[in-house]
């Protein structure tokens, strides 16, 4: 995985030392070292974000720099060392971007597949100008001299001394000697700038020039059984010369398109399918398309830190018989400079890279963009490479075989990164990265630690990281398993920087983001055709086998490619931000558009992960199956329903997820039964499931359920592929409780729902009923709440005992309000004084028992609420079934009938938090306006849909909400404990003047979320 070396054939290439170029700059700079003292910055002129002159204390960005393990401090660096700097800012609204990029990446979205035109950027998402003012007078105050900001408005050019950017970053160099013998230069603390600008920057990248970036393949076998690289080329020298580098290649130019390749790979005594892979048989164990127009049409950039043997790539075009376009874009470097792609190992990365795109999509153009070699590349480097890539915006796909260990990497240049990879996505760029060949210990050649950490870029959230694979061909049937032996293997396992993504929620349920997501052939010893140049060996190019998961990024990026050039992306837009793609066609159509890798591991210097059925920290996904990928990667748009809906009630609940089971959770054939981890995001498909149309749903009723908690958490349900609100659906207070809780969801146009959690624990989704934009379904009519059932007082039954694993025959029609013809029933029903554990069950009458439950307890003394909308059984009964012992009330808020109102569907929204202001002291009334704010109309308002929640409980106590002006009613909406945090859904009246009023028995803070409106 490190800087290549030629290494025994067979075996990937193994650490080597990296040049001391830049060990004699530094000591160079000045004949004396110089200890440069860390000087607090006094920026007393900086200028303040918006431009207004003014002071600011210093305030450190990010965290302090560590000494990479095996390193020692040699001293100080010299003051006159050159720093390259870039200044990095954040999006002027990172949740926009991030809303955005999810926007444009959902099916049904009015967004979807509408990306970022060419340089809007900046425009759109970048900082703005008073943002960069501020900044740029920041460090000017600060004696530096800022260059011009870079296209997407994310980077300044920052060109310093140490001893300046010592004083106007307020850190000290040191020199660090690394265990390879190179020695670099690095801060001694975080940079510090005015805290009035200190927040707009991301961090500062170039403080440091310690960088172990590296390729990801192995070292070259011969392209032969029985020779060696010096006899292989005997004619070489007499060869034609290649018109485009003026290198020799004895290669024939073949008649056409040739995917088996020439007879420098069908002659040489090798298996295609076995030893190596043609592209042509490579394609055909995909399922990928062959052909010399394949990719037409279509840009790919590859990212390299070496010079490209553009004979090499002559000399392979000549042997598969095509004609690619190859052309290159220098960064930080110029054509020609660096060391020559001639030794047999500087080239053969560009050459890998650049080769197996040609052979797979021969049609395409290929754009190499290059910057300085790896051995003197810094982090500035890497990063002015990526940020060209996307800000050039002209390839819809980007591979990078290089990387480096996620641990190594500096916060300033993995969030910058960050950034520019969340810029290609809303631009609709895929970037795809090579997860790393060292397995679970991806450290190792940096630091020797064979501790689990993952390749960074591969990590990165908005990057799609691809392993590796073993695989054979015998006929028409090929084998794979994971890449992973004393040798190499696959990159992979859980990232220490990044947090659960939602695109992954149900597949790798892990508590950070998993790696790889993808994987194709990596294994060297199957692995891939490649001309290089050795003049070692030859005058000319010389063909040879090459492996490393170098190799299967860029093969995934040609997958990319066809699928962009298949008939459903270029009619329903390009794949853009791969992953969420990736993870949807998982859950959906997980056989056929992936190969399951199930058998391996990735055990190469410590114990790693082992492949199992679906996902996992190995070969991701699997490998592509190209036909069902295609199709799957670039939906149609679809339509969200909207406007005035009516509602559907289910004749008993289906169950949508259990997490404990694996109902609705894992791929679409293999489920999981792992925990949602804290953070994570669970992705229910609604449309279509139990009993749910498979369109027009604007709306579900849920009854969501937690258990087996790990600790207090809160859940939060929303529409998928919109942004997560900062309301909340259900909360808890504490481990091992099962509580549930209802809540009216607003389903997106790909008809997913998403549930996320704070805290680890198992979940559950119930559905009750849905609402669509027809007018089939039932309306509302809102009562003034009225108690049907209370155990405690004989209300609606002839006992005041508990009841004990027994069913309550509730009379419902004609009862409260409720009128004969009503079909369902909007009830408020509440466990008390409960023995135990236990749950209650409301069903219609005469009807089956369900499986699901409605409201959950888990311990004695319990008073816990829950709404519940049940239908009404033909003699206008309800049945509540109770499991365990418990007291039972029931209270009637409305009912839904051929008659009363429609429903309307908001983004959620916190109406009220007392947190803010004071809290609702005991016996205290408060109304809360609701007509006129968020989406509600200011008239015509009749009810409203609110999640209220209270917390700080001081007291054993209930809360009761109706409409302003009316009568408190003598029902309640929501009862509890001292000390616990209670929420319920809430279907109450608005008042003539648009206001709900709250009364609370106890002192208390109330918080009210809505999620829709009758009218």
């Amino acid at each position: 995985m490190a800087k290549k070396v030629h290494a025994a054939p067979g075996r990937p290439a193994r650490a080597a030392a990296k040049s001391g170029r830049r060990a004699r700059v530094i000591t160079a700079a000045s004949t004396a070292a110089v200890a440069l003292i860390a000087v607090t910055a006094t920026a007393t002129g900086a200028v303040a974000q918006g431009g207004a002159a003014g002071p600011g204390a210093p305030e450190r960005i990010g965290a302090g720099p560590r000494v990479p393990a095996g390193a020692t401090v040699t001293g100080a660096t010299a003051s006159g060392t050159t720093l390259h700097l870039s200044v990095n800012l954040a999006p002027r609204d990172p949740q926009a971007l991030a809303d955005f990029v999810t926007a444009v990446s959902t099916p049904g979205n009015a967004q979807y597949h509408h990306y970022l035109a060419k340089g809007r950027f900046a425009s759109v998402f970048g900082p703005t100008r008073a943002t960069i003012a501020g900044v740029t007078g920041a460090l000017r105050a600060g004696g530096l001299s800022p260059g011009k900001v870079s296209p997407d408005g994310l980077s300044i050019p920052v060109t310093a001394t140490a001893a300046q950017a010592s004083h106007a970053f307020d850190t000290g160099f040191h020199n660090v000697r690394l265990k390879d013998g190179t020695t670099d230069y690095l801060n001694t603390s975080a940079p510090s700038l005015p805290a009035s600008v200190a927040s707009s920057v991301t961090g500062i990248v170039g403080l440091s020039s310690v960088n172990t970036v590296s390729s990801h393949h192995s070292a070259v076998r011969p392209a032969s059984r029985h020779t060696s690289f010096r006899s292989t080329r005997a004619s070489a020298d007499s060869a034609t010369s290649s018109a485009v580098s003026g290198r020799s290649s004895s290669a024939a130019t073949a008649d056409g398109y040739t995917p088996a390749l020439c007879a420098d790979f069908t002659g040489s005594g090798l298996t295609d399918g076995a030893d190596y892979y043609s592209p042509g048989k490579l394609a055909g164990a995909y399922g990928m398309t062959s052909s010399a127009t394949e990719g037409a049409g279509q840009s790919v950039a590859v990212f390299e830190l070496e010079n490209v043997d553009d004979g090499s790539i002559a000399a392979y075009q000549a042997c598969a018989g095509t004609n690619t376009s190859v052309s290159h874009v220098y960064v930080d470097t110029t054509a020609g400079a660096g060391a020559p792609a001639t030794d047999g190992s500087v080239g053969v990365e560009s050459a890998l890279d650049i080769e197996d795109l040609i052979g797979l999509v021969p049609g395409a153009s290929i754009i190499d963009y290059q910057g300085p070699d790896a051995e003197s590349a810094t982090d500035q480097n890497v990063l002015d490479v990526y940020q060209r890539m996307v800000t050039d915006d002209q390839a819809q796909v980007i591979s990078t075989s290089w990387g480096e260990c996620e641990a190594v990497e500096s916060s300033a240049t993995a969030n910058a990164e960050n950034t520019v990879f969340a810029e290609a996505a809303a631009q609709g760029q895929s970037v795809v990265a090579a997860s790393g060949d060292d397995g679970s210990s991806d450290c190792y050649r940096a630091t020797g630690s064979t501790a689990k950490a993952v390749d960074d870029p591969a990590s990165q959230p908005y990057v799609t990281g691809v392993g590796g694979t073993t695989m054979t061909t015998s006929g028409s049937t090929s084998t794979q398993t994971t890449w992973g032996n004393a040798d190499g293997g696959t990159g992979g396992g859980v990232s220490s920087r990044w947090a659960p993504v939602v695109y992954q929620g149900g597949v790798a349920t892990t508590s950070k983001r998993a790696v790889p997501d993808v994987a194709a052939l990596a294994d060297p010893a199957h692995g891939y055709p490649v001309y290089f140049q050795d003049d070692s060996q030859s005058a000319g190019p010389v063909p040879g086998i090459v492996g490393g998961t170098s190799a299967a990024a860029p093969t995934w990026a040609a997958a990319i490619v066809q699928a962009n050039a298949g008939t459903a992306c270029q009619a329903n837009g390009q794949v853009g931000f791969l992953n969420n793609a990736l993870y949807r066609a998982a859950r959906g159509s997980y056989p056929a558009s992936f190969w399951d890798v199930t058998s391996g591991g990735n055990s190469v210097y410590a114990t790693g992960y082992t492949a199992t059925a679906g996902y996992d920290e190995v070969t991701g996904l699997g490998s592509p199956r190209q036909a069902g990928l295609t199709s799957a990667l670039c939906p149609a748009r679809g339509t969200a329903a909207t406007g005035a809906s009516t509602f559907h009630a289910l004749s008993s609940p289906k169950r949508l997820l259990d997490t404990r089971n694996g109902t609705g959770w894992g791929l679409s054939s293999i489920p999981t039964t792992k925990p949602l981890v804290a953070g994570g995001t669970a992705p229910v498909k609604v449309e279509g499931a139990g009993g749910i149309p498979s369109s027009g749903v604007t709306a579900v009723v849920l009854n969501l359920t937690v258990t087996g908690t790990t600790g207090a958490g809160s859940l939060i349900a929303w529409a998928d592929g919109t942004s997560k609100p900062s309301t909340s659906n259900l909360n808890w207070t504490g481990a091992s409780q099962t509580i549930a809780a209802s809540a009216t969801v607003k389903v997106a146009a790909d008809g997913v729902v998403d549930l996320w959690t704070s805290s680890t624990t198992h979940l559950i989704a119930d559905v009750q009923g849905y609402y669509t934009s027809g007018t089939t379904g039932s309306k509302y009519t809102a009562l003034t709440p009225a108690r049907l059932l209370d155990t405690r007082s004989k209300v609606g039954i002839s006992t005041t005992s508990k009841i004990t694993n027994a069913v309550i025959s509730l009379k419902v029609r004609g009862h409260g309000g409720v009128p004969t013809g009503a079909t369902s029933a909007v009830l408020n029903l509440t466990a008390t004084q409960t023995v135990g554990g236990g749950y209650l069950e409301a069903y219609p009458e005469g009807a089956t028992r369900p499986t699901a439950s409605n409201v959950n307890w888990s311990a004695t003394g319990t008073t816990i609420p829950n709404l519940v909308i049940v239908p009404i059984g033909s003699d206008g009964n309800v049945s509540i079934y109770v499991h365990g012992t418990s007291h039972v009330i029931a209270d009637v808020s409305g009912y839904f009938s051929t008659s009363g109102s429609t429903f309307d569907t908001v983004t959620p929204l916190r109406l009220l938090d007392t947190r803010q202001t004071t809290a609702l002291g005991s016996g205290k009334t408060l109304a809360v306006q609701i007509s006129g704010r968020d989406a509600i109309p200011s008239t015509g308002v009749k009810a409203v849909v609110l999640t209220v929640t209270v917390t700080g409980t001081t007291g054993s106590g209930y809360l009761t909400a109706w409409a302003d002006g009316g009568s408190r009613p003598t029902a309640s909406n929501l009862n509890w404990t001292q000390g616990k945090t209670i929420a319920n859904q809430v279907i109450v009246p608005v008042g003539s003047d648009g206001k709900v009023d709250f009364y609370t028995s106890s002192t208390t803070n109330v918080l009210a979320d809505v999620a829709g409106y009758i009218s």
